[in-house]
């Protein structure tokens, strides 16, 4: 049996890796970073794939910024989402059933690793990929919960709001205290975002 000081905590292997919490949670949830669970339910994660992780997956220079944004953006979700009785008023998100809910969360903690990959390396099309690929999911999810295309739109355009205003609020911050180039950063968004608009729309079309 290998030693229990080789297993950490969720919070303690968000600081080696060296992303926020929910990050490493979500890596969890997808089967992306193994775990065990503790008998009163915490995830451990063990040192050694850690390391093997961070081996597959060198951090870049930005990463950090890229991780905030994101987990802005994924904070300011998870509020709306907490506030029922505001989502309620609106008509796209009442004609979603608590299946289809669940299926965009899901794939949503896959989009936004998706969206970190291609802040931090956007020579490379794997984050645009992803972008397509969960934007066709949405598109499909969406209507085969017969939402019409505006209300589709309309849902869509209600939380991707989340991400743009996180880098705005993040370049006014870290004005001058960062070699960051945020209007690159906000057209990456852009590019991103667009993606998984087009994805959607062209489903609806098919």
């Amino acid at each position: 049996m290998r030693s229990t000081s080789e297993w950490v905590s969720l919070g303690e292997a968000a600081k080696i890796i060296g992303v926020h919490p929910a990050t490493i949670r979500n890596w969890a949830e997808r089967g992306d970073l193994p775990f065990r669970r503790t008998p009163g339910g915490h995830r451990r994660f063990r040192r050694s794939d850690l390391k093997d992780w961070l081996t597959r997956h060198p951090p870049h220079p930005h990463g950090h910024e890229a991780q905030l944004v994101v987990q802005s953006a994924l904070g300011r979700t998870r509020l709306e989402i907490a506030d029922r009785h505001k989502l309620r008023e609106e008509a796209w998100y009442q004609h979603l059933s608590e299946a289809g809910r669940e299926a965009m969360r899901q794939h949503g903690l896959r989009l936004m690793d998706g969206l970190i990959h291609h802040l931090t390396a956007p020579e490379d099309d794997t984050g645009l990929g992803i972008a397509r690929e969960i934007g066709t999911i949405y598109g499909r999810v969406l209507r085969s919960e017969n939402l019409s295309l505006s209300m589709a739109l309309r849902g869509y355009l209600y939380f991707s709001d989340f991400l743009l205003e996180a880098v705005l609020q993040m370049a006014e911050a870290n004005a001058g205290h960062t070699a960051l180039d945020w209007n690159d950063m906000l057209r990456r968004v852009n590019t991103f975002t667009r993606q998984i608009l087009l994805s959607m729309i062209a489903v609806y079309e098919g």
